[in-house]
């Protein structure tokens, strides 16, 4: 039985990985938020206000390419891309890596490029915890077994305290997904649902 919860919300950061256009919702513009992420949704909002409310802060991962590609993963897995939003156009001013209009992120709220699947490569995400005395991220997002994952092991890696909001994470794999949170991600991290995290921050 995992051990109760408790944060002090000065020092938890929530870290939402791509909830944007492209990735949460598919192909677009117009863009729609497919009926089995409405839930996903809801929990990010409820745990979203619970975090402005005791002053969290909260960062926006979303992720940017280059037309050419010249940025682009370059190696090479043995399983085929995910599906969804591929192929838009991902630059800073398109529509598919903006934070999408449910999560519309505020001033205050910080919205951070990463160029792989870890928040914390090749990004100051790592600067900003530190320059708000930061000891605990949550982390919530797609895909479970792609970026959440290689976020939770690069805190790990980083002895920052972490914990992944099970329910406030999804991937086109679904199998894959559970497996990740029922059976990976614990020999690394903690893993609460939102209504345990909001507990945990009151």
């Amino acid at each position: 039985m995992p051990d109760a919860l408790k944060l002090d919300p000065k020092k938890t950061a929530f870290i939402i990985i791509d909830m944007i256009n492209s990735t949460a919702k598919g192909q677009g513009p117009p863009y729609t938020l497919p009926p089995g992420r409405v839930d996903l949704v809801k929990n990010f909002q409820k745990l979203i206000a619970q975090c402005r409310a005791g002053g969290s802060p909260i960062i926006y991962i979303t992720t940017y390419r280059r037309p050419d590609g010249t940025d682009a993963p370059r190696t090479i897995a043995d399983a085929p891309p995910p599906g969804g939003g591929g192929g838009q156009p991902l630059g800073p001013n398109d529509p598919g890596p903006q934070v999408i209009d449910e999560l519309k992120p505020e001033p205050e709220d910080y919205i951070v490029a990463k160029p792989r699947f870890s928040s914390f490569y090749g990004t100051n995400v790592g600067g900003i915890l530190n320059e708000r005395g930061i000891d605990t991220i949550l982390v919530g997002g797609i895909s479970t077994p792609r970026s959440v994952e290689g976020t939770a092991r690069e805190a790990k890696n980083l002895d920052m305290q972490c914990v992944v909001v099970s329910d406030c994470c999804d991937g086109p794999e679904k199998d894959v997904h559970e497996y990740i949170l029922e059976r990976v991600l614990p020999l690394l991290v903690r893993v609460r649902t939102t209504d345990e995290v909001v507990t945990a921050l009151s």
